[in-house]
């Protein structure tokens, strides 16, 4: 009930529905709806607002008569433990807005609650560390993620000069922003306005961003969709079932492991495992298939098989030449 009333004081300017509530909080609609049914005998100002367009309630606490816990020393530490791994990652910006956020729950507290707080505070500080892990790591200016995010929340085109990866071509482009995809290369994801198309753009190779005060192209694009059709951040509009059997005896570690949310896992008779699904990015695919290479019998389809015999013929020349 605690969470529901955080949850409906921190969107009382639109308000959430039963369906967005359940989503949050991770229970059945119906859950949702006996637990609004039972918060107004406890916040008797429980209200909810008529959408123009539709039928549905969206519920909000203008304010809450229950007294919320303060915050604890473990919430406090996993926002430094985020902002250390954004870091890591290459991420400052975000790694910082998080430890300012940090800082600023830790500063509203009042001496008796930090004195409480400050032992399992410090231990909890120095239990966590976080690893640097191999890959490219985000470095652009932060004003860049700054305009396109004004862009983003304005619904405006921008234009920009693009580097591609490999710093081979420089052209201007004229695109209508949807979002960005925050992971070891960060992308903006976006309509292009020359090739009618959606496009990703790393952020690395974006420069010179200028607003040209034009409304942005919107198709009802759905980010959550498009990021999860692809095994990475990259597209390749090359979309497959893909398929990869494993030796017997690694079903407990897989169970724990996720390749891709559409996976599906099946424990054969001979005691092998099957983990199939479905998206883009063969490339991607082929690389993870070396990291699983020593329990790896089988994958599929051809089109991988070929992608991993290709990168395997690229390192055996590799192997060949001499340092």
């Amino acid at each position: 009930m605690i969470r529901l009333i955080q949850l409906l004081s921190g969107h009382k300017a639109f308000g959430l529905t039963v369906d967005d509530i359940a989503a949050r909080m991770e229970v059945s609609s119906r859950t949702a709806r006996r637990l609004l049914a039972a918060l107004i005998d406890i916040e008797p100002d429980l209200t909810f607002h008529m959408a123009e367009d539709s039928q549905k309630k969206f519920w909000f606490l203008p304010s809450s008569r229950t007294r919320m816990p303060a915050v604890s020393a473990e919430q406090l530490s996993s926002l430094t433990a985020i902002a250390n791994f954004m870091r890591a990652q290459g991420h400052q910006d975000y790694a910082q807005t998080l430890q300012d956020l940090r800082d600023g729950l830790q500063a509203g507290l009042d001496r008796a609650s930090l004195l409480r707080l400050d032992p399992d505070l410090e231990i909890l500080d120095a239990s966590v560390e976080i690893t640097h892990r191999p890959g490219p790591k985000t470095s652009f200016d932060p004003l860049i993620r700054s305009q396109v995010l004004k862009a983003i929340t304005e619904e405006r085109q921008i234009t920009f000069a693009y580097t591609d990866v490999r710093g081979l071509k420089t052209q201007q482009r004229r695109v209508s922003p949807y979002a960005l995809v925050v992971g070891p290369r960060s992308y903006l994801v976006c309509y292009d306005e020359d090739v009618k198309d959606v496009r990703n753009f790393a952020l690395t190779g974006i420069k010179a961003v200028e607003d040209c005060q034009d409304n942005a192209t919107r198709d009802g694009f759905d980010v959550t969709a498009y990021v999860a059709q692809s095994f990475g951040a990259f597209h390749d509009g090359q979309f497959q079932d893909w398929t990869l059997r494993f030796k017997p005896g690694t079903a407990h570690e897989l169970k724990s492991y996720q390749f891709h949310p559409s996976q599906t896992m099946t424990v054969l008779p001979t005691g092998e495992v099957e983990v199939t699904f479905h998206c883009e990015s063969i490339r991607e695919v082929a690389y993870e298939c070396f990291r699983w290479s020593e329990h790896l019998l089988a994958i599929g389809p051809a089109p991988l098989r070929d992608t991993v015999a290709e990168i395997c013929r690229n390192m055996q020349a590799a192997c060949q030449g001499q340092i």
